[in-house]
């Protein structure tokens, strides 16, 4: 008999209308944009704190992600690039925080010249003020806080829900593996267990007998 395959928390991921709510109560540009970009592309913490204002093709509406990581066999360093698409709302902020963080002496290349720490702390100041303070099933995970993770999981239910084929969704993020990105599609039977539940509770509270 095979094993079942371990429950994934299925809850793990923001709605639309929670990811907007997040990004409207943000007072700086940079704070919006740095919840909006993980929203909008499914980067990861680690590749949005790396990106640099030339790796934007603002003509094209793609950014150039690059990750470099350390074979443990070889010890070489190994450097992978992907081009991830953007939407054209969200590169006209990135012109605008490009030109508005002019005024400050900071004049290097980095988009957001920040530590991982402070996003997560970011995060979850923007999460009190609109009530989200945790994320997920307490049942099933125990780290539940709101992270930048939530936000890559948020856009890949999303793109699913859309209609995008894994294939494509796991060129977006990155995956070496098409497995690893259809872990996301039982994010989707979870939510069509809950409308079907829906359907039919609502159908069983009205039937009546003859």
């Amino acid at each position: 008999m095979s094993q079942a395959t371990p429950i994934h928390n299925l809850k793990g991921y923001l709605s639309w209308e929670q990811v907007e709510s997040i990004i409207a109560v943000a007072d700086k540009l940079r704070d919006k944009l740095l919840v909006r970009l993980p929203w909008r592309t499914g980067i990861r913490v680690s590749e949005l704190i790396n990106i640099r204002i030339g790796d934007i093709d603002f003509d094209n509406r793609v950014i150039v992600i690059t990750v470099r990581r350390l074979r443990k066999k070889s010890g070489q360093m190994v450097e992978r690039r992907r081009s991830v698409p953007v939407d054209r709302g969200t590169l006209e902020m990135v012109r605008e925080y490009v030109e508005w963080r002019k005024k400050f002496p900071y004049q290097g290349d980095l988009l957001f010249p920040i530590t991982r720490q402070r996003v997560g702390q970011i995060y979850r100041r923007l999460g009190r003020k609109v009530g989200i303070k945790e994320v997920g099933d307490p049942d099933i995970s125990q780290h539940r806080k709101l992270h930048p993770h939530h936000l890559r999981r948020s856009f890949a239910v999303q793109c699913l829900k859309r209609g995008m084929s894994v294939e494509r969704l796991q060129e977006i993020l990155g995956h070496q593996s098409p497995s690893t990105t259809s872990v996301y599609l039982r994010y989707l039977v979870a939510d069509q267990r809950e409308h079907y539940d829906w359907v039919w509770t609502k159908d069983e509270s009205t039937t009546t007998e003859d």
